[in-house]
């Protein structure tokens, strides 16, 4: 099942970017976020993040590329625990002016547990977000949800994120 989420995310990362090249100015847009998730719901757990995020950016109302990331989960276990969230992210832009421009960002991956306690624990994630990027830096407030399952059962991690970063 991971192996097949993570070609579906490289085929649509590639097919955006080969198309995009085609009609619209399309370049590199890098990104790197750092977050802090307050945890919301039955499973109410904090959570910091790391992201990165690598794709196209195509002109100036569109970009799409694959993310990367730590979660840590700060209040599972004694220790915390570690997940790495892979994911395709799409933005759409509303540009104010050269220097501001408003954006909404979805998510859609699936997250793999890399320490002890969520070893065995894989799940869908998705993430929701408004934020506005200034010249070469953003913020964004957003909605996350992890699902995490083990042996067909699962709970959902909600969280709300406030997330600080810089695009290149």
């Amino acid at each position: 099942m991971k192996k097949y989420l993570i070609l579906l995310i490289v085929t649509i990362v590639g097919t955006l970017s080969s198309s995009a090249q085609s009609q619209v100015s399309a370049k590199y847009q890098g990104e790197v976020e750092l977050g802090y998730s307050f945890g919301v719901g039955t499973l109410a757990t904090d959570r910091i993040n790391l992201h990165s995020i690598n794709g196209v950016k195509v002109g100036d109302y569109f970009s799409a590329g694959i993310g990367l990331g730590l979660d840590y989960y700060r209040e599972l276990y004694d220790k915390g625990e570690l997940l790495l969230p892979i994911y395709v992210n799409a933005k759409g832009y509303v540009p104010v002016n050269n220097k501001v421009a408003p954006f909404l960002s979805v998510n859609l991956g699936y997250g793999i547990g890399l320490t002890e306690g969520l070893k065995s624990c894989d799940g869908m994630l998705w993430a929701i977000a408004l934020g506005v990027k200034i010249q070469k830096f953003k913020v964004q407030l957003g909605y996350t949800s992890q699902r995490i399952s083990e042996h067909g059962i699962g709970i959902d991690m909600n969280a709300v994120q406030l997330g600080i970063g810089i695009v290149f």
